[in-house]
């Protein structure tokens, strides 16, 4: 068996709360300290957001912020409009799980730092289309699965609490997730699991388990893997020192190489392997 982007399984079936806060939880980290310092390392050259007199870190907390108090114009959206803060966050989620997005994202948040928040809006409409996450099968087929394996312990009607402790663990997803991801399973999900199961977590296998994990992976972060290689009684973590949600969206030839050794001969690396990727997030 071969895992990329280790889901807790404690925290997935413990219930909806815990589970989304855990989805959650490693974002905010990824985009506000990994994407701004790679941004920043990049320069002008690179990031387009590097390229002012303030900081990579200042210019993207005042858009933020900016958002908060009022809509940004969106005069080049199909048909025009503004980018509101909830759309903002909505823009996030698609880029910062692929780091090959990440120059584009940059372009778009500095255009919007700038006045024109058009790129932005459209990406949130997308996610918002029946096309999109939101709109489309995506949190629905989430739901049908999860709210099963670890239904709601509170009614839909506390959201007031709920949104604000998931918006606590992160300011970007943590909103969006508990709307999407919390509320349908605390909205009586009309389903039940016969075969749910809850653990145990710590099962020896004959053959080893290889677990792959990015070191800064948005969706799936990488203390799931370390507890994960901790729990299991046979198992070791491969770690790629990239970014986004999969070693597969930061393709990597080490990772790559240890995948079909793994596969093809069963043999797994060294523990405390870490690998690089392929290319810098910022070209």
């Amino acid at each position: 068996m071969l895992l990329d982007g280790i889901v807790d399984p404690v925290e997935y079936t413990a219930g909806a709360e815990r589970r989304v806060a855990n989805q959650a939880g490693f974002a905010d980290g990824v985009f506000f300290r990994a994407f701004v310092r790679q941004c920043q390392k990049a320069g002008p050259s690179g990031c387009a957001l590097a390229d002012h007199s303030e900081s990579v870190a200042r210019r993207v907390a005042r858009l933020f912020a900016r958002a908060r108090r009022a809509p940004i114009p969106a005069p080049r959206a199909n048909p025009p409009g503004v980018l509101d803060d909830s759309d903002l966050l909505l823009s996030t989620f698609t880029p910062l799980r692929v780091p090959a997005f990440w120059p584009k994202f940059a372009k778009h948040l500095n255009a919007a730092a700038n006045g024109d928040a058009s790129a932005l809006e459209t990406a949130a409409r997308l996610m918002r289309s029946p096309a999109g996450f939101t709109g489309g099968s995506g949190a629905t087929v989430s739901s049908a699965i999860s709210c099963l394996d670890g239904p709601a312990s509170k009614p839909v009607s506390a959201w007031p609490s709920v949104i604000r402790h998931t918006t606590r663990v992160s300011r970007i997803w943590g909103p969006f997730l508990g709307w999407t991801l919390w509320a349908p399973c605390a909205a009586n999900w009309p389903g039940h699991a016969t075969e749910r199961y809850a653990g145990p977590w710590n099962a020896k296998t004959k053959t080893p388990i290889l677990l792959l994990s990015n070191r800064h992976d948005p969706a799936t972060g990488y203390a799931n893997a370390k507890a994960a290689q901790r729990r299991l009684g046979n198992a070791v973590l491969l770690t790629e020192n990239g970014f986004g949600h999969l070693t597969l969206n930061d393709p990597s030839r080490c990772v790559f190489k240890w995948r079909i050794r793994y596969l093809v001969h069963l043999i797994t690396p060294p523990r405390g392997t870490v690998c690089a990727a392929n290319h810098p997030s910022f070209p």
